[in-house]
């Protein structure tokens, strides 16, 4: 097949979700398939990472985000019926770069990432076109209306809420298939428009091979980590709800406790929990391994948020006994008490958190069934492979119908 994916990032540096999977999409693709990448190159997006991707891509298009004019198409549009995400990524420039592509390739799937670059697609009905959702926005921004903390960022996710309940699931039936990548994705979109006939769920994976705990390296006692790119509005608020109301619980049994914050670009409110000189907040770190492997336990305290956590998946992955909320484990369906801990309210997740770290033998057996779990269930090639299957079906009707 002939494939030209759409991407709203530069596939690289691999330290957003949206990265992850267009990086391990297009690697896994280019094995039997010519793939072609356009996508959005942002301003502080180093132009040598295209290196990176070209062993795996037959071109590569990327067009400079312009931040301020996608400010100002947000902002006129804050208060009309199209979500302002949309509005943010609507850009003359990538419309008229994917349509030359499409013109010189020829190509046989439009596989776009996100609801924002399935715009760019949808108008293109000649060709099968494979739009990744992924995650329920409409979940996501409800989740994300009802904690945040400051006035503004909760009106404007509550609007961007409620254009997309009604948007969302209208825009998926455009398209001869729409990809989410949990069932609770699929039913929060069709609560608000009906049952979607052409939607599949295709989960995410790791790198189990990459995410290997090396065994040789001391865990530093009471050690405590948490990943993700902190200038996320989730994992931020998943930050601050470890530290100001989980922490202080656990450290009424374990005083000497340490948290440690590894992920990229993190905000002012996350780097002021540095104060705290048993907290430490790295920034972007070279290899996210060398932190997990000093660690003995992993958290992922998510209070917002749709589809599927990476970070939980990695934590697992590496070896780490993780505690989670139900939230962080949605879309990962790990099982409670066998593979993970579940901890909702403040209380039961610094419960769990110390049950583990009072006890060196359960996190060994709780870290081996984390692995286990995540090789024998989520791997790239096993979800990307029911993806490929399902674009050579696809890509089969639409020669059939012509």
């Amino acid at each position: 097949m002939n494939i030209v994916v759409l991407s709203p990032r530069f596939p690289f540096p691999l330290d957003k979700g949206d990265r992850l999977t267009v990086f391990h999409l297009v690697k896994y693709l280019s094995a039997r398939h010519r793939v072609s990448l356009v996508c959005f190159l942002e301003p502080d997006q180093d132009p040598a990472w295209v290196e990176k991707v070209e062993p795996y891509c037959k071109r590569i298009e990327c067009v400079p985000l312009n931040r301020l004019r996608a400010a100002a198409n947000a902002a006129i549009g804050i208060f009309g019926a199209t979500p302002v995400q949309m509005r943010y990524y609507r850009d003359p420039a990538m419309r008229d770069t994917v349509r030359r592509v499409i013109d010189e390739e020829k190509p046989d799937v439009l596989y776009s990432q996100l609801i924002r670059m399935s715009q760019y697609s949808e108008p293109h009905r000649e060709i099968t076109r494979v739009a990744a959702f992924n995650l329920s926005m409409t979940r996501n921004h409800r989740r994300l209306a009802e904690h945040s903390r400051r006035p503004l960022a909760r009106l404007f996710n509550r609007l961007e809420y409620h254009k997309l309940k009604h948007f969302e699931g209208s825009f998926a039936s455009r398209f001869d298939r729409v990809l989410y990548i949990s069932k609770y994705d699929v039913e929060e979109a069709q609560e608000h428009c009906g049952p979607l006939a052409r939607v599949s769920v295709i989960p995410h994976g790791v790198d189990f091979d990459y995410f290997h705990a090396d065994e040789t390296v001391p865990r530093r006692p009471s050690s405590v980590i948490m990943t993700g790119n902190m200038n996320y509005a989730p994992n931020a608020d998943a930050a601050v709800f470890l530290c100001r109301e989980i922490l202080p619980l656990v450290r009424e049994a374990l005083p000497d406790v340490r948290v440690s914050l590894v992920g990229a670009d993190p905000g002012r409110e996350v780097r002021a929990l540095a104060e705290d000189p048993s907290i430490e907040v790295t920034g972007r770190v070279p290899d996210l391994r060398d932190s997990m492997n000093r660690a003995e336990i992993a958290v992922a305290p998510i209070r917002i948020g749709a589809g599927l956590q990476n970070k939980v998946l990695e934590g697992m992955s590496m070896g780490l006994p993780m505690v989670a909320t139900s939230v962080a484990n949605e879309g990962i369906q790990a099982v409670d008490g066998e593979n993970i801990l579940l901890g909702d309210t403040a209380a039961e997740f610094a419960d769990r958190m110390i049950e583990l770290l009072r006890d060196p033998e359960r996190r060994a057996v709780l870290g081996r069934a984390a692995r286990d779990f995540i090789v024998r269930n989520w791997s790239w090639e096993k979800h990307f492979g029911d993806l490929e299957q399902i674009m050579e079906q696809l890509v089969r009707e639409k020669r059939d119908e012509g």
